[in-house]
């Protein structure tokens, strides 16, 4: 008895939440080119001078359920009808319409939903640094959307300071750039066989499939905190070069042309996936 009354007030209290994932929208359709699609926006946002609003996701995940939820709030709903043209792009496991992410210039998604805002007159993906900024969209107070898409409308990418003007700075993130489109090409094979045997009969599943599927997701979350990582190791590199060609005093313009002129070997340590399948 005592076991049931307990069970009976858990339920009190988990029902309730369910039943409001339940009713969060479901806008992730497959049964459509989603190409032709994202065709029809970028044209739809650049001739009412808007930007397009890509949001990567599907049904399966209550993080994209949760965002498309926020999106019926009134002031963001008003902010999304003001100044963008918005899509969502049903992306499966991960494994779907993968065609659309590399069209921006992004590999491989780490998180559903993955949000690209995008500059319709040279289809220039903006937010690049936040895009994964929605992986936990359920849990984000409403607050935080209204002003995240509020100053994404009009925001520009950041053009940095003396350090990110330095040629070896630059250089360093190409370096970084190139592993993470190589690490991306790599996972998004992994989605697209883990995703096919999904769906595919258990006896036609690798014998390892469970632990080819934990891989994936364990990949998919070291891949993002491995890039910023290596940006952050990159940045103190060259700080610490332009330091100590500046004697330990503040440097300027002309201690970032003489350490790209002298063109130090600031070699990164890059950390591929190791895996016996992909």
């Amino acid at each position: 008895m005592r076991f049931a009354a307990i069970l009976g007030c858990l339920l009190l209290f988990i029902t309730p939440a369910a039943r409001a994932d339940d009713d969060h929208p479901r806008p992730f359709d497959e049964n459509f080119q989603a190409m032709d699609v994202v065709d029809a926006a970028l044209a739809e946002a650049q001739a009412a001078n808007k930007r397009l609003l890509l949001v990567l996701g599907a049904n399966w995940c209550h993080d994209s359920r949760g965002l498309a939820h926020h999106f019926e709030d009134a002031e963001l709903a008003a902010t999304l009808d003001a100044h963008y043209v918005t899509r969502f792009i049903d992306v499966g496991w991960r494994d779907r319409n993968q065609d659309i992410m590399r069209r921006f210039g992004v590999a491989a998604i780490y998180a559903t939903p993955t949000v690209l805002v995008i500059d319709p007159a040279d289809e220039t993906l903006l937010n690049r640094a936040e895009r994964n900024q929605w992986g936990s969209a359920y849990s984000t107070p409403i607050e935080e959307a209204r002003a995240w898409f509020a100053r994404w409308a009009s925001a520009e990418p950041a053009s940095g300071g003396l350090v990110e003007s330095s040629l070896v700075y630059q250089a360093m993130m190409i370096e970084i750039d190139i592993f993470e489109e190589e690490e991306g090409d790599r996972l998004a094979a992994a989605y697209r066989d883990t995703g096919a045997w999904r769906s595919a009969d258990l006896s036609e599943r690798p014998e390892n499939y469970t632990a080819l599927d934990r891989e994936v997701e364990q990949w998919r979350r070291d891949l993002p905190r491995n890039v910023a990582q290596l940006r952050q190791e990159a940045r103190a590199m060259v700080i610490g070069a332009l330091s100590e060609r500046a004697g330990g005093e503040a440097f300027t313009a002309d201690t970032v042309a003489a350490l790209d002129a002298d063109d130090p070997d600031l070699a990164l340590r890059f950390r591929p996936h190791v895996s016996e399948t992909w």
